[in-house]
């Protein structure tokens, strides 16, 4: 396994010139660029020789890559790993070389020098590129993607690896050698090697660690990879960027009506008896975020029809999480959509989405109506013994912006349910409560779980930790504690002595 440390190599281009939209301004070691204004070396080390046998190339996180098909249930890794599609241009399958753009910033061989990787290149012809096109992969609009910092997978990521679409099934069976090219110290603060996954085929992964910087990049959520086309439009090289440099970057395509036509398209798709269009469709959709809201109700329609495929319904249900979360007014249509008489794996699949959406969401405050709204509609159901239903409510019930009135309102009818692990979590998060009768009401029902053997005792142990946490204890609540002080569970009994002498 070969770590950094491997020589600076000339990229074989000609003179890079300063005219607009050049990334290779990036590779050429001749020139002083700024980062965030401050002048700033580079310089260009191969990583490796990547080997596509397909042609078709994938850029993501090594760590990132599940088993394929996606296992039953796992939309929470549909919403985060979904960038692991390989890009929708190709290449001719063959051998190319992988070269990073290393930034130093400090002084060479002081404590304040740094060193990060900028950019990474894969090379597939010595010739410079006349154009750049974003690249796109399955699930996003080939010629209409999202612009800005909006665009891309998670920003600054701790490691990128390139590889054949071919090779991914392999990299997810041997991803935890990945973790050993990681650097063990700082500086120096990338690393890069060259794993070969399957011996028959020669087929490899290069992977690096890009490294840190005190900067934060320009565009923080925008790492993005670009297409560097010939005169003739065949790629001459991919180069994935992480928003370090200030040099000019293709401008990205911002056309709100040709977006708002795809969404339209692929809603068309949604009914289409082609697997595969339907499959793209549903991948794709989701990457529109707000702009895809009137794909809620198709999408939700597609997940409740009977006989739709399961693995087709874990798709719809991530695109209406990611929807849902940019345009909070469509979660109205899910929380109608999860009522009696919906049962069974369509039910399941709706509530995963709607607990995708805290995931997908980027402001708390626009969260917090969000997750009241959702579990006021489930509230109707809690009595129900579906786990799926009770897990759900037990994620929104730590959503909560506790201080928000509807918030405490809903988490003291969560009191009164036959749960206990609900009643449990809901009398904790009333613990700041600035409503007296809120917090005693919380107590109340903490004495309650303590005094009923029946239940977990795992429960038991919980209510006298989050007894812990308010700041005033009733008499009913210090009798329960010292009923607990005596009981036959070790734990229980020293938790409870324990929070009974801090109390005294």
């Amino acid at each position: 396994m070969k770590h950094r440390h491997s020589p600076a190599v000339a990229v074989g281009l000609p003179s890079v010139n300063p005219r607009r939209n050049d990334l290779l301004a990036a590779f050429d070691g001749r020139r002083v660029l700024l980062d965030h204004g401050q002048p700033v070396r580079v310089s260009t080390h191969h990583a490796g020789t990547l080997v596509l046998t397909s042609g078709r190339v994938v850029a993501c996180h090594p760590l990132c890559l599940p088993p394929s098909p996606v296992p039953k249930a796992h939309l929470l890794v549909l919403l985060s790993l979904n960038h692991r599609e390989p890009f929708t241009r190709t290449v001719a399958p063959g051998r190319y070389p992988v070269l990073l753009s290393v930034l130093h910033t400090g002084r060479a061989g002081t404590p304040e020098a740094r060193e990060l990787v900028a950019m990474a290149m894969v090379q597939f012809e010595d010739t410079r590129p006349t154009r750049w096109e974003l690249a796109s992969r399955g699930e996003q609009g080939a010629q209409v993607p999202r612009p800005g910092p909006l665009h891309g997978p998670a920003a600054a990521p701790d490691m990128l690896a390139f590889l054949d679409a071919d090779a991914v099934e392999q990299a997810s069976q041997t991803s935890p050698a990945f973790l050993e090219t990681a650097p063990s110290a700082s500086p120096p603060s990338w690393s890069s090697a060259a794993l070969t996954v399957d011996a028959s085929s020669g087929a490899n992964v290069i992977v690096f660690s890009p490294g840190r910087c005190p900067r934060a990049p320009r565009y923080p959520s925008a790492q993005s990879s670009w297409w560097g086309l010939a005169e003739d439009g065949r790629p001459v090289c991919l180069v994935t960027d992480f928003q370090h440099l200030d040099v000019t970057r293709p401008e990205f395509p911002d056309n709100p009506g040709a977006r708002h036509a795809r969404v339209r398209e692929l809603v068309e798709h949604l009914r289409s008896a082609d697997a595969h269009a339907r499959g793209r469709a549903l991948r794709e959709v989701g990457g529109y975020g707000g702009e895809a809201r009137e794909a809620v109700a198709p999408l939700l329609a597609f997940i409740l029809a009977p006989g739709t495929d399961s693995a087709e319904r874990e798709y719809a249900a991530a695109a209406v999480a990611r929807i849902c979360a940019e345009a909070p007014d469509q979660v109205e249509r899910l929380t109608q959509a999860m009522c009696p008489p919906t049962r069974g794996e369509p039910l399941a699949v709706l509530l995963r989405a709607a607990a995708g959406i805290g995931l997908c969401h980027k402001c708390p405050e626009t969260l917090q109506p969000v997750a009241e709204r959702i579990l006021a509609a489930l509230l109707p159901q809690v009595a129900e013994e579906d786990p799926s239903v009770h897990g759900v409510i037990m994620g929104l019930i730590w959503d909560l912006g506790e201080q928000r009135p509807e918030a405490q309102a809903l988490l003291v009818r969560l009191l009164d349910t036959a749960r206990p692990e609900l009643r449990v979590a809901a009398a904790a998060r009333l613990k700041d409560s600035p409503v007296s009768a809120y917090q005693e009401a919380a107590m109340e029902t903490l004495a309650g779980i303590l005094h009923d053997r029946a239940i977990d005792p795992e429960l038991h142990v919980a209510a006298v930790s989050s007894l812990g946490a308010f700041p005033q204890l009733t008499a009913s609540a210090r009798m329960a504690l010292w009923h607990a002080a005596s009981s036959p569970q070790p734990l229980l009994a020293w938790y409870a002595r324990d929070l009974l002498r801090q109390r005294s």
